[in-house]
């Protein structure tokens, strides 16, 4: 009985072998684009919340643009935000906007802001630009992805 392998079976193995390494290696990167935009996701979410809890009590502390001394980090919701994690926020946004106008609460350190009572709406915004050629092209590079939390302003 001869189990040794045929005269041409170690090119056949080398050509399957070759036919599905492209599929494994974008299998690989495409589990590795969802870990990444899912950590991402959870990042946006977390900082949202963090800025709309400070929000909460100062929505008119939107950023430290003004020079105010009382806007300046880390009070203001921004600074907040952007450094709930100790991770890069390079490409992240934050905005603040009022949920029954639609408008943007803009920095206005000094004079109050939304009244008691009124809900506003903290969204952070970043860019993921996947590693895969095949998810570029389908969501685009950089995809915009965003998150938001609503609180009721406390006073």
């Amino acid at each position: 009985m001869n189990l040794g392998r045929c005269r041409g079976e170690r090119g056949v193995v080398l050509a399957e072998f070759a036919l599905i390494v492209p599929f494994l290696a974008l299998m690989t990167f495409a589990t590795i684009d969802l870990g990444r935009v899912y950590t991402l996701q959870h990042r946006l979410a977390n900082g949202a919340r963090e800025g709309a809890v400070f929000a909460q009590y100062f929505p008119w502390h939107v950023s430290n643009a003004s020079g105010a001394a009382v806007c300046a980090d880390p009070d203001n919701v921004k600074y907040h935000a952007l450094n709930e994690d100790r991770g890069t926020t390079s490409g992240f946004t934050v905005k603040v906007t009022n949920v029954a106008t639609g408008a943007e609460i803009t920095d206005a350190c000094t004079a109050p802001g939304p009244a008691v009572g009124t809900t506003i709406k903290v969204t952070v915004t970043g860019d993921f630009t996947p590693l895969t050629f095949f998810a570029k092209q389908f969501i685009g590079s950089p995809a915009k992805i965003r998150e938001s939390a609503v609180v009721v302003v406390q006073g």
